[in-house]
């Protein structure tokens, strides 16, 4: 079989599982078929560092091989690092665009809420709820988890700015009765900003999404 034929091959069983692909390099060596292959790179199933980012660090050939073949869990495990751990946060949000605009969910989501909590409201807005149109508010919130477990050991830290944005995006009086903290179709927006800044902050969730 021809060698880009089997490279396809193999790549696609690192799109589904790295655990898998990794079994098939070890039992065939003769394949000799590595992460900086273009197909692997492009496609291999990087779930593990998406869930535990600052692992990537220990990888660094592995993320810069798959990086450069514009691997979609790559960009999104690369923005989480230079957004939350660099310096210049507007340059830093390149690879979480990339990974929004490639249809990673997780990325996706963060690049919204951070569009929104960096003051950029209309944008972050429309893109949440272009999100949560397509695979509903439930989905969009357990999506959330998804990004919150992906922080963990993360050095998050508070921004003026996100205040700033809270509040100009709190809803009004007659969204809906304000013992029911809940949020709603009109508020949802505020409602993933606000769990977002209270996370900066090491605060526990406020309300339930309905």
């Amino acid at each position: 079989m021809p060698y880009d034929m089997l490279s396809l091959i193999v790549s696609k069983v690192g799109a589904t599982s790295s655990v898998d692909y990794v079994n098939t390099i070890l039992t065939c060596k003769k394949l000799n078929i590595s992460f900086d292959n273009y197909f692997v790179a492009k496609d291999l199933d990087l779930q593990a560092l998406v869930q535990r980012p600052r692992e990537a660090n220990n990888y660094k050939s592995l993320m810069e091989s798959c990086l450069r073949r514009n691997n979609v869990d790559a960009h999104y495990v690369q923005g989480i690092l230079e957004y939350f751990e660099g310096k210049n946060i507007f340059i830093d949000l390149h690879h979480l665009r990339v990974a929004a605009r490639r249809g990673h969910k997780e990325g996706r989501f963060i690049y919204a809420v951070l569009l929104m909590s960096l003051g950029i409201a209309d944008k972050g807005k429309k893109a949440l709820t272009k999100l949560t149109n397509e695979h509903g508010l439930a989905t969009v919130e357990c999506i959330w988890g998804n990004v919150r477990s992906s922080l963990n050991g993360i050095d998050l830290q508070m921004k003026k700015v996100y205040h700033q944005s809270v509040a100009k995006m709190t809803p009004g009086p007659n969204c809906h009765p304000p013992e029911l903290k809940t949020a709603c179709s009109a508020c949802f927006h505020h409602y993933f900003l606000n769990e977002f800044v209270n996370l900066m902050m090491g605060l526990q969730p406020t309300v339930e999404v309905l």
